[in-house]
This record gives C-alpha cells, sequence and structure tokens, in this order.
C-alpha cells in the first residue's frame, strides 16, 4: 500500500491548485508583517492612520483564515478517509513537534537569564518560561495561531459528527460557519491567555473548509456559477473595510465589525483563489511549489527572522523624507529575505536530518 503525505509534491489525490492556494497564503502573510516591521522602522510606531499600513492591514489582517480553510478542506477530502490515527499521527508529526522545537529555541534566543542566581535556577526559569510559551504561542508573535490550530484539531470529530449526522447537526454545523459574522477574534494581547472567541472565529473557517472538501467537485462547479457574487461581495466588504478603517470605527456592542467584514473578505478571497488556481490546471507556478511545500515551516520562523533581521537593512531608513517608499522598500527587502532564509534553513535541516527534518522544522 502506497503511503501518502499531502505536504509531498504529487502523491495521490494531491491538489496542485490548493498546493498553491497554500504557497499564496504563506507569502501574504508574511509580506503583511514585513510591512508591518517597515512601518515601526520607518514611523516608530504601528499606526494603521498609516495609508501604507492601512492598504497593508485590510488585504493581510486575518490571512491565518485561509490556512483553517485549507487545513479543513484537506481533512474532508483527503485526510479523513485514512481514519483519525492517522490524522493526528500526522499533525503530531508536521505541526505540534515542530512547534515545540521552534518554541524551545525562540524562548532560549529571547529569554533573559541575567536575574538568575544559578544555573540550575536559570534552566528552571527556563523551562516554565517555554511551557508557558509552549501553551499559549508567545516564544514569537506569530506562534499564537498553533494553539488554536490544536484546538481545530481537537474538535474536527465533533465537527465531523456535527456534518453527517442528521438535519438538526447539519444545521448546527451551517451555523458554526457563520458565527464568526457575530462572535469576534479578540485581538492579541501580551499576556499569557487563550481566547475562546478567537477560536471560535477560526473554528467557522476550519468548518467552510470541511463543507467545501466535502463533494469538492460539486460545490466547486455550484460556487463557479455565482463567481461574480462573490467577487462583487469580497469587493464590498474590502469597501467596507476602507471605509471603517477610515473612520475608526469598530465596536458594536461586543462585535468587531472590522472583524466580521474580514470574515466575509477572507472566505470570498479564499474561494476566488482556489478557483483561479484550479483554472489553471497542470499549469501551477513552478515557483509557488517549494514555497508551499515549506509554508509552515516559513510560518513558524518568519516572525522571529522579520524582527531580529531588522537592525541588518536599517541602512533603508536614512532620511525620512521618503516615508512610503522607505516602507515599501523596506517591506520588499524583508519580506524576499525572509522567505528566502526560512527555506534555506529548510533545506539545510533536511540535508542533515533527511525526512527526519520534517519532524524538527515542519518540511
Amino acid at each position: 500500500m502506497v503511503k501518502t503525505n499531502v505536504t509531498d509534491i504529487k502523491p495521490p489525490q494531491f491538489l496542485g491548485y490548493l498546493h498553491s492556494f497554500r504557497g499564496l497564503a504563506i507569502l501574504k502573510i508574511v509580506l503583511g508583517h514585513a510591512v508591518a516591521a517597515a512601518c515601526i522602522g520607518d514611523y516608530g510606531v504601528f499606526d494603521v492612520s498609516y495609508p501604507v499600513l492601512m492598504i497593508s492591514e485590510i488585504f493581510y489582517h486575518d490571512s491565518t483564515i485561509y490556512f483553517a480553510v485549507i487545513s479543513g478542506l484537506l481533512f474532508t477530502k483527503i485526510l479523513k478517509p485514512k481514519g483519525y490515527s492517522k490524522f493526528y499521527k500526522s499533525k503530531l508529526i508536521n505541526i505540534l513537534l515542530p512547534y515545540i522545537f521552534f518554541t524551545l529555541v525562540f524562548t532560549l534566543i529571547t529569554i533573559k537569564f541575567k536575574n538568575t542566581l544559578s544555573f540550575e535556577k536559570g534552566l528552571g526559569y527556563y523551562f516554565s518560561k517555554a511551557f508557558m510559551n509552549l501553551l499559549f504561542g508567545k516564544a514569537s508573535f506569530v506562534l499564537w495561531y498553533i494553539p488554536v490550530l490544536i484546538f481545530l484539531y481537537m474538535v474536527t470529530p465533533l465537527l465531523g459528527f456535527l456534518q453527517k449526522t442528521n438535519q438538526l447537526t447539519k444545521v448546527l454545523f451551517l451555523i458554526i460557519m457563520g458565527i464568526p459574522l457575530f462572535v469576534s477574534r479578540i485581538p492579541l494581547v501580551s499576556d499569557y491567555s487563550l481566547k475562546l472567541e478567537t477560536m471560535i472565529y477560526f473554528m467557522g473557517a476550519y468548518a467552510v473548509g470541511m463543507y467545501l472538501g466535502a463533494d469538492l467537485e460539486a460545490k466547486l462547479g455550484s460556487l463557479k456559477k455565482h463567481k461574480n457574487v462573490i467577487m462583487a461581495t469580497s469587493v464590498l466588504a474590502t469597501v467596507v473595510l476602507f471605509y471603517l478603517y477610515v473612520n475608526d470605527i469598530d465596536m458594536y456592542g461586543k462585535v468587531s465589525l472590522k472583524e466580521t467584514f474580514f470574515y466575509i473578505q477572507k472566505i470570498g478571497f479564499s474561494i476566488i483563489f482556489i478557483m483561479m488556481f484550479k483554472k489553471l490546471g497542470e499549469k501551477q507556478p513552478n515557483w509557488m511549489k517549494p514555497v508551499a511545500r515549506d509554508s509552515f515551516s516559513i510560518y513558524f520562523m518568519h516572525g522571529y527572522i522579520l524582527y531580529a533581521s531588522y537592525p541588518l537593512f536599517k541602512f533603508v531608513f536614512g532620511t525620512h523624507t521618503l516615508g512610503a517608499f522607505n516602507v515599501g522598500l523596506m517591506a520588499t527587502v524583508l519580506f524576499i529575505y525572509t522567505v528566502i532564509l526560512s527555506m534555506l534553513v529548510v533545506r539545510i535541516f533536511k540535508l542533515v536530518f533527511r525526512k527526519k527534518s520534517r519532524m524538527i522544522v515542519g518540511a
């Protein structure tokens, strides 16, 4: 029996267009964070009133929704028929073990030992800090999504039950898909906490992916008939987001209007991008394949690389008279550098550890 792995280039049931979408998703995430880093470097503050950062935020914020949709789609289309044991084994190897590795490494790099009185106390402090970072995704600012993703994996059997059992459970499943319209993701905070609202928000996107993955071809065929409506809805959501940002409008009671329209926008764009890449058939961009293959490794590393590497390129900001130009130039440099360096690290680990590298860096 031939074993398959969804991250290989062409295994049975390989969805090339979804692979390309995954590559695009990670590039959007890295670019968005690169723009944010460049803005902080040029303006000294993260302020969405600056046009460059506002535009970036509107198109990049909540791009992790793309990953949630992809994960849900892959589960119902490819992984569910293999059984839950193989599903959880793959997540242990491809996600949890690399997450532990990067958490330990980033904690070691960033921890301050100068206040510890002895080696034993310093070691204890390190492991307690690493444990908290692991639990809450705090070793790097991008790792908050991994505990959320683990939560999604944990509730997958429940969602699968709701999706297929009877009419009542199917209605509940559809409600879960729509809950993020009314239950908003909570902004990231510096303390150690996991917000249930955030996990529910991404569970909705994950459920959308599961819905699409069940009879995928038929679903995409049906959605293709309404592609103009989907496009118009996504564009309208984007216009509304510009209005909300320009006028500094967000909360309506306990609901973030921005998060509501980000959800509409990103779900719409997910469908559009999937259909767009599917239309390419076997002519998927070759350069996108290695990026998609290493997407989770890039995600794990890019946050730390971006901000640790910023001083290396500080010469770009020799003057503040060309603010927007400086931000664009710095963001481009940081973006390219971060993606290439992340993939280079993956390559080195593959050369040294071969197939075992998947359990270390996720690729």
